[in-house]
Order: C-alpha cells, then structure tokens, then sequence
C-alpha cells in the first residue's frame, strides 16, 4: 500500500533508488556461484517417469548445465535409475529406447539431442576457445555466461523456432536429491532473436505451454486474468479491444496493442481483434509498454505474441483432450482439442494440424422473446503448419488458420442474466466471426547471420443482426420527459478486414559482443464497416428503413527499422533503435486522401551484478497512425513515451525468481471525439488530437519453488494515470484536466499455488488461481459531467486437479469462477453493453497422447 500510495503522488525517486539498491543486495548476496567440482559417480534413485522430469532429476543430483529442445523430450518416458552411475551410464540409461543422444561439453553443459543431428562440440569449443566466435567471459565464472551457452548450443538444436530449455543445478548437495529444485531458464524471441528471459530489457509475461493447461486458457480473451495491466474487452464474437499498461482509447481507427503469431503481424481494426485460440501452443509472450522499433506501429501500449508449435521431423505423434463443462444456470459446453504431428520426410519435412471444436453453452436469457441461454458460441479453429527444414540452414514454415464461429454476443445481460431488447424489439442479437490466416516465413542462417522473410495475409469478416445499446443523454437527475434515452437497434453490421504484411529482417548470430537486427516491413490493407440500425431519442416515432452508415479505409504503410546491443564489458550492455513509418491512407466512401509519418526510437541500458540477475534502464516510443473525419480535417497520430527501470532476478539456491519494474509514460496528442467548429460556424463532433496524459506505474512478480514439489506465485501492478492537458474547451470533449484514463484498472494482481504430488501411485497436482482485477472506468464529459460508469471489482478463484493415470492417459477436474463473480467486468454496463463473467463454471477433461 505504501508504495502504491507513492506511485499515486508521483514520487517514484525513492522506489527508483529501493529498487536498485535491492538488485545490488540480492544479486551480490543470493546470486548462484561458480560451478561446483563434479564427482565421477553419482548415487542416483529416479524412479520411471517422464524423460523431462528424469532429466531436471540428474541434473539437480549430479549439478549439470543440461540443455534441450523442448519438443525433443516431450512425450518421451524413462526406465528407473537407482544405484551409482557415472555421467555416460546415467544419461545413456535415461535416454534408452528413444533416438536421442547427448555430449557433455568442456565447461560441463549436458546437450541432448537427436542421433541423426551433428555435434555441437566444434561449435562450443569455438565458443570457448576462438575469439572470433564472439563468446564473452563471465565475471563471475572465467567462462562464457549461460546466456552465450544457450545461443552456442541453439545453433544445433534444428528449426529457428524450436524452443530449448536450459536446466542447472540447485545450490543444494548432489546427495540430497530433494533438498532444492533445479529451477528452468525461460528463452523467449522478445526481441525477434533468442534469448533467456533474464537478458531482456523488457517487461514480460511468459505463459509456457504446462501453465496455459493448468490455467485452463483457451484463448485470447482468458488471458485478462493471468495477465495483469492488460485489459481485454470482448463481447464474444462481435468485438474485442485490448489495453495494456493504462495505454486506452474507444476512439481512432487503430488499434493500440500490437498481435502476432509466430513471425506474422495479425493485428486488426481497434474493435476487431482476432479470437485466437491457444491450443498447441509453445508459449504466450506478452510484451509490456511501447515496442513501436520492433513491432511498428498499433503497439503502443505492448505486443502479444502466441507461438505456435513447430512440426516434429523424426516421429509421428497424436495429442487430445476432450473435455466436459457445466455452467450454473446455464448449459453445457462440450470441447475437443486435438493435434497430429506427421513426418513426411524424416528430418527435413514435416506437418502438423491442430484443431479446436467448441461448444460454449450459453447462460443469458430473454424473456420478452422466450429464448433460453441464447449466448452460446460454435466455434472451430483450425490450425496446419508445415516445416521443411532441408538443411541445417534453411528453414521454411508455411502456417493456415481457419476460424469459424456462429453465435452471440456476451454482452447486454443485468444481474438475473437477462437480456431485454432496446426500442421494445424481440430480436435475438447473434453473430458470425470468421477469419483465414495465411503465413509463409523462410530463414537462412549464413553462420554470422541469418536473414528472414515472413509474407501473411488475413480476411476476417464480421456480421452482427440485431445488436443493441442506449445512452443516457441527459442528467437521471432530471425528471420526465427530459429524461430521455438515446437508443439504437443495430440491424446488421458488417466488418471486414483484407490485410496483406511483408517483413524481410536481417539479424547477427553467434555470441558475439555486438547483436543487431535490422528490415523493412510493407503493410496493404483493406478494412470497413456497415451498419445500418435504429435510432430512437426523446420519444419520436422510429423511421420506416433503417439508417445506415458506411466506411472503408485503404491502408499502405511502409517502415525501415534497426535495432542494436553492444556489450561494453562482460556486464554492461548498451542498446539503442529506431523506426521510420510512413502511413497513406485513403478513405474510399469520401475519396478522402491523408499521409501519416513517425519516427520512433529507443534505448536502453543494462547491468548484469552475474549471469542471474540484472537490471536495466529504458526509453522507447510508441505511436499509432492518425485517421479522417469525413469529409473534413484529418487528425495526426498519438504517440506516448515510456520511461522504465527494471529488473530480474534468478536466485537459483533459494528457487526464487523476480521481475520488477518502475515505469513513468507520456501519452501526447491523444485521439477522442471533440466538438470542432466549421468555416460557417457550424459546430460538429470530429475526432481530434485533443490533449495529453501522465501514468504512472509499477510491477512485480515473484515465483518460488521451494522444493520440487510446491510451485508458488505473485504477480501484480498497480497504475495511476491523469490528464494534464486539454486542449479545447473542457464541455467540448471526453475528458477534464485531472480526468484518469479509463477503461483499464488501477490494480490488478494474480495469486498462484501449485502442489505436484503421488496418489495411488500416480502422479498427480492440485493448482489455485486467485485474481483481483480492479475497476475500470467510462465516461464521456461531451454528454455531461454524471456521464461516468464504472465496472465491478471482479474476484476469479480458479482450481484444477490432475493425475496422469498411465505414461498416455490424464485426467482432470476444474473449476472456473468458484466464487461466482457477476459483476460487471468492463463499465458499460451504464449504456446497457456491460459483460459479465461467466457463472461458476465446472469441468471434466480427459487427455490422450501417443507417440
């Protein structure tokens, strides 16, 4: 509360000097030591169990570096060991039986991986021994850090996207197999290279595949509650708005958080957000503040990125769960997920396909037209993704996803779960949401470098009949007939989106001193909107036809960007990068022509105290395009700048790990509707540039692991923000002087506890998700000073209970919003298009896996 009250006053000097001042103590008084002597022999007892988990055993009990491709191990099981084992007997017992073999380097670091790839020796003595392959030497350990080994031994481990996995040892004893838990390093592509999470100066959350499981997150939307500072508002199907780090806006035709899958750019319209499942993911990165260098323009506030899993080239294997859910005083859901991995070539080519078949029953009725829980969504998701991999060099991904929803909108319902149709209608609102994804990424590494193109191309379309909303337009102090209601009835709209993205990027490889990246990136798109509804205000009788309204854009955009790191010493390092954007667009009802320029730069700066623990200092801009007022002046771009000190910590002995961060924003030339007078005086409401906006904020999350059987974590923030500038009239736009953004919350936070244990002889875990998101605003002072709506804190208490029943089989019960939260989880609810959460919610899930 202290430091949330400090962040609130703008007093961030003595957090910024707690902050660093805890980096130096803890990084020079926990940080892990040099590698301790190995034995020759080791006594060993791991019993039969999944080959990953086998291998963190060994690697806790005999205190190797051990480093593997993730999709290597998967699915693969290994035979007991117990007794005394040298380094050779042991990992060739463990991998016995599979096609994959290993080489200890000469620093100790344990490579596992396939029998047919070649070895990585050359490359890690080169890397140890040959200035010019660029290995830097540690402070700490007189070898190359950890961060140089993961790049060293990356080059061997196959596709560019496959993910690796670093595991090192505990400071505990080798003899006590239990007394601490190797703790596993995160390599995430943030920055569009690999590298361990720790060595980013970057602000993220990183959901791994296991976590998306355990948290039952089956797509976009549920982020929102793993996630704090990221608010994502959906009415299911018709629209989705994301927000991150209080970087908000209902205005404008951009939208303001970047999203990508794998290499490909799927950001949308500011409403229109595609529904992306998360099935057969590698992980979900969610990057926090501006990344305009790296990921252009419509980023302002962060990216998403969702990683997908790569086909495996040496073995056939089939995957899926089906699962069963019922909702309280709803109906059922029914859910199958399943994927088939398919070498056509072994080792060179190869496929695989992920689908996703949902039914969401539905909870909302309405009455008046005597429909029951009408909310319900069909969706199927499809995913196929080739891999041609015909060199070690030369890579080639070709991804198709198609999407297919028919349903509801989740939106409009009080607190009994009914809906009432605005203007005394009976019409159902429903929904179609359907969109193709297209994506051909092909890399070539050159040893020194390696050049990459991506080509995507998304269609997206949707239709939403007899939708509805009403506004408030005078005082509800005021009494009848004034107190009038401003409603409309939405007979159709009809949004469509046709967007063709090209990035070509150049980047460093190796483990040099000097990273950089550099590319160009052209973007053709083609999005529009057509309504036609209802409009009804102070009681007039309602029209014969419908109006409508029509709009399109026609977008070209290009950009060149770089990016570059330097090592000034083995634990200083300096980056820098900028971006030039360059926007046409054209708006094709009006034939109304306008050109949109930004330049947007960053830099940043980092200590590593050791190879674990680091902080960092940045400054980096965001920006997103400017747009038309038909048939009159165009507004300009917004832009904001983002201030950050950070830091990471991995203290390995004690199974702690930390991110911190401390961040100050400026929010300029701020997009929102402004009342603007014309050349014959005339008054109308356009969209302007109309003022500037102060966050301020800060973040941490914690994780322990005490032992290798509890998993615990915290993560949470804590934001203020204020309008310091207007500048028109105050009656004439959205916001005053000294008004918060709205629509993201002032705090939210997540509490996690996870216990992995033995029933009958079964592996098994029992896990709890508790989150807070807090409230979030609407208001809009055009209308009046009263017009100011706010959500409900909402209170998420989430548990699973899993046991593997055999090496293929598992078996799972949830629970979803165990406290049955309705309130209102955005703050629309005041112009009746308020959501709430679905009620508590429990499920059954079987999962089959076959290699």
């Amino acid at each position: 509360m202290r430091i949330a009250k400090m962040a609130a006053k703008g007093s961030l000097y003595a957090l910024i000097l707690a902050a660093a001042w805890m980096t130096l103590f803890l990084g020079t008084t926990l940080a892990a030591p040099s590698a301790q002597a190995r034995s020759i022999t080791y006594d060993l007892d791991i019993p039969p169990q999944n080959l990953r988990d086998a291998l963190q055993a060994f690697a806790i009990a005999s205190q190797h570096k051990l480093l593997y491709s993730s999709e290597l191990v998967d699915g693969k099981k290994s035979p007991e060991l117990r007794g005394r084992f040298t380094t050779e007997q042991a990992v060739k017992t463990l991998l016995s039986g599979t096609n994959l073999s290993y080489e200890v380097t000469s620093d100790g670091l344990l490579l596992i991986r396939s029998e047919g790839q070649p070895s990585p020796a050359s490359s890690a003595s080169a890397a140890n021994g040959d200035s010019s392959s660029g290995a830097n030497s540690s402070a700490q350990e007189g070898k190359k850090s950890s961060s140089s080994e993961f790049r060293v031994a990356q080059t061997n481990l196959g596709s560019v996207q496959n993910t690796a996995t670093v595991v090192t040892p505990s400071q505990s004893s080798p003899s006590n197999q239990n007394s601490g838990l190797a703790l596993t390093e995160i390599v995430v592509t943030a920055q569009k290279r690999q590298e361990r999470l720790i060595d980013v100066p970057i602000s993220i959350d990183n959901l791994n595949t296991e976590e998306l499981q355990k948290r039952n997150i089956t797509s976009m939307d549920d982020l929102t509650m793993a996630v704090p500072g990221l608010a994502i508002q959906s009415s299911g199907a018709m629209q989705r708005r994301i927000f991150l780090r209080g970087v908000s806006n209902t205005d404008g035709d951009s939208p303001l958080i970047g999203v990508y899958l794998d290499e490909a750019d799927v950001t949308t319209g500011p409403y229109t957000q595609l529904d992306l499942r998360v099935f057969d993911l590698d992980r979900v990165e969610v990057l926090r503040g501006p990344q305009g260098t790296l990921y252009g323009e419509g980023s302002m506030g962060g990216t998403i990125r969702l990683i997908t899993k790569n086909p495996q080239l040496d073995r056939f294997t089939f995957d899926s769960d089906v699962a069963a859910l019922f909702t309280q005083d709803g109906a059922p859901s029914q859910r199958i997920q399943g994927v088939v991995n398919v070498p056509l070539v072994e080792n060179q080519l190869g496929l695989r396909i992920a689908g996703t078949f949902d039914h969401e029953g539905g909870w909302m009725n309405q009455p008046a037209a005597d429909v029951k829980n009408f909310n319900q969504q069909n969706i199927a998701d499809v995913r196929i993704k080739g891999l041609w991999q015909p060199t070690q060099q030369f890579v080639v991904n070709a991804t198709a996803l198609i999407h297919r929803n028919d349903g509801a909108p989740n939106n409009g319902e009080d607190a009994n779960g009914n809906f009432t149709q605005t203007l005394g209608f009976t019409t159902t609102p429903s929904v179609t949401d359907d969109f193709d994804v297209y994506d051909l990424t092909l890399a070539y590494d050159f040893g020194s470098m390696r050049i990459l193109s991506t080509s995507s191309y998304i269609d997206q379309n949707k239709d939403g009949r007899n939708l509805a909303s009403e506004f408030q337009l005078v005082s509800p102090s005021l009494p009848s007939p004034q107190n009038a209601i401003d409603e409309d009835h939405i007979v159709s709209q009809v949004d469509s989106s046709r967007i063709f993205n090209e990035e070509l990027r150049l980047s460093s490889e190796g483990a040099g001193p000097w990273q950089w990246t550099m590319g160009g990136f052209y973007r053709h798109a083609k999005i529009a909107e057509n309504l036609a509804y209802f409009f009804q205000t102070l009681g007039p009788p309602l029209p014969q036809l419908p109006y409508t309204y029509p709009s399109g854009t026609l977008y070209k955009s290009t950009s060149a960007f770089v990016n570059t790191s330097y090592d000034v010493t083995d634990q200083f390092t300096l980056g820098a990068g900028v971006r030039y954007f360059d926007d046409h667009q054209t708006l094709l009802v009006a034939d109304q022509k306008g050109t949109f320029h930004s330049v947007d730069p960053r830099a940043y700066a980092q200590y590593k105290i050791s190879s674990d623990v680091a902080t960092y200092v940045s400054a980096a801009k965001g920006f997103r395009s400017g747009g038309f007022n038909p048939g009159e002046q165009n507004y300009g771009p917004e832009q904001v700048w983002t201030y950050e000190l950070g830091t990471k910590m991995f203290l390995r002995g004690s199974g702690l790990s930390i991110d911190a961060a401390l961040y100050y924003s400026n929010y300029t030339d701020f997009q929102t509707v402004g009342l603007v007078l014309l050349p014959n005086g005339q008054p109308v409401n356009d969209t302007v540039n109309v003022g500037s906006a102060r966050i301020k904020g800060i973040e941490l999350a914690l994780n322990w692991r005490p032992n290798d059987q509890w998993d615990l974590g915290f993560n949470g923030n804590y934001a203020t923000s204020r309008f310091y500038k207007i500048n028109a009239a105050p009656t004439t736009t959205e916001y005053y002087v000294g008004d918060p953004l709205g629509l993201v919350p002032k705090y939210a936070y997540t509490i996690s506890a996870e216990r992995d244990f033995n029933w009958i002889g079964k592996a098994s875990f029992v896990r709890l998700d508790y989150n807070v998101h807090g409230r979030e605003t609407y208001e809009n002072r055009s209308i009046g000073p009263w017009f100011i709506y706010q959500s409900d804190v909402i209170k998420m208490l989430n548990a699973k209970v899993g046991i593997h029943v055999n090496a293929n089989l598992t078996l799972s019960l949830f629970a979803e919003n165990l406290l049955n939260d309705r309130g209102f989880a955005d703050p629309y609810g005041g112009v009746g298009l308020g959501s709430r959460p679905r009620p508590r919610t429990l499920g059954l899930q079987f999962g089959a896996k076959f290699d």
